[in-house]
């Protein structure tokens, strides 16, 4: 008796656990909001750090080893521009890349920052200085 017992539970495990028809595929449930992220996908393509800003709108991703690039004018402007190694000032709690032949500074500081637009708090605050240009936004690290 017991090995019939144990072969009915078997039996309702297994049913339990495959689809009623054979036509019908196992449902794999996705959550929408990680698909339809911005930050989430940035991460899978690499980017290492991101940030944004807002008037007039703009992106920053940096990937290490690979590129850096700037959206600005809400995206209508895009410059990609090669990697450089940043400088880090350990005491102060900021980052610097300078891209001299794009005439462009990155400075990122550890220290706390809300989004204008959403309200959103990041990790630290990001200024791009280009020419006679400065933006500042938000940022946080991918990895």
């Amino acid at each position: 008796m017991r090995n019939v017992t144990g072969f009915v539970v078997l039996a309702a495990i297994f049913a339990a656990c495959n689809p009623a028809s054979e036509d019908s595929a196992p449902q794999v449930r996705v959550d929408e909001a990680v698909i339809n992220d911005v930050w989430h996908q940035a991460r899978l393509r690499g980017v290492a750090f991101r940030a944004i800003g807002q008037e007039p709108g703009w992106l920053l991703e940096i990937s290490n080893g690979e590129g850096i690039l700037l959206e600005t004018d809400y995206g209508s402007t895009r410059t990609s521009m090669p990697y450089v190694e940043p400088v880090r000032y350990q005491e102060e709690r900021r980052t610097r890349f300078v891209l001299e032949d794009y005439d462009t500074v990155v400075e990122i500081r550890s220290e706390p920052c809300t989004d204008t637009m959403s309200g959103e708090e990041f990790e630290v605050t990001v200024t791009i200085t280009q020419s006679d240009t400065e933006l500042q936004g938000c940022g946080r690290a991918l990895y």
